[in-house]
């Protein structure tokens, strides 16, 4: 009988994750501002390895610990994209105001809500030279989770009335509102249609497997982290294919 306890409980501690609580900033403890550096990894001539820090992401939180304002940064070009978070008196997203620098494009994501759940977005911008648009619904179990998400966007051509882009992409989630599953369809090019499906530890993304249209597996990206005290990642490895293509570092400044 000892055994079969001790059996049990074994079985009972590699089941149990002691997932850490987090708040809606995605991080366990309160911050001012993450900064994000996306490193590329790659080799020259002589098959040396040289990291190339492509982008940098900047998020600040406000009071409530949700996103108030994000910069990227892409070091290679001088396209800079600001995005600020607006939120109503009880404290629910109400749009997302952007601009992107070298462009001067402004654009604004509009959230509408039913029973205090967010059911649709839409954001919509034209100029002389394209028309954008892009229109999210969200789908909800009966206890309020998110079960399912649908995203479209259309880009069309002003001069030649083209529609050059026309996607939508439809992902699932868990219980945990975990991505489990999501498919972009492209409505031109079928054959670029792709598959993507999530695999977790203890509420951790571990891995992402790509398949295409006819559902041939074609990508596998595996992820390494390391954590600092508070349980939140600071490094993740990004392994294609058994291959590391991407490192980001994250600096968090806590409150």
């Amino acid at each position: 009988m000892n055994r079969l306890l001790i059996l049990l409980f074994s079985i009972f501690l590699i089941g149990c994750c002691n997932q850490p609580k987090l708040l809606n900033n995605g991080l366990t403890k309160k911050a001012h501002k993450t900064t994000i550096y996306f490193i590329n990894i790659r080799k020259d001539s002589l098959n040396k390895k040289i990291q190339d820090t492509v982008s940098i992401i900047e998020n600040k939180y406000n009071n409530n610990d949700k996103i108030s304002y994000l910069t990227q940064n892409p070091l290679f070009t001088n396209e800079q994209m600001e995005i600020e978070y607006i939120y109503d008196e009880f404290n629910k997203i109400k749009k997302e105001i952007g601009k992107i620098s070298t462009d001067s494009i402004m654009f604004t994501v509009n959230y509408f809500y039913k029973d205090s759940l967010v059911f649709k977005t839409k954001s919509e911008t034209k100029n002389d030279i394209f028309h954008m648009k892009q229109i999210g619904k969200y789908e909800y179990n009966s206890d309020k989770t998110l079960k399912q998400t649908s995203l479209l966007n259309q880009y069309i051509d002003i001069e030649s009335n083209d529609t050059i882009s026309n996607t939508i992409e439809i992902s699932k989630y868990d219980k945990k509102e975990l991505i489990t599953e999501s498919r972009l369809s492209d409505l031109i090019k079928p054959e670029r249609n792709i598959n993507s499906k999530y695999e977790y530890e203890c509420g951790i993304l571990k891995a992402v497997k790509e398949f295409n249209d006819k559902d041939s597996l074609i990508s596998k990206t595996e992820y390494k982290y390391e954590f600092d005290k508070f349980k939140n990642w600071i490094k993740r490895e990004s392994f294609e294919n058994g291959k590391l293509e991407y490192i980001k570092t994250r600096k968090i400044e806590y409150k």
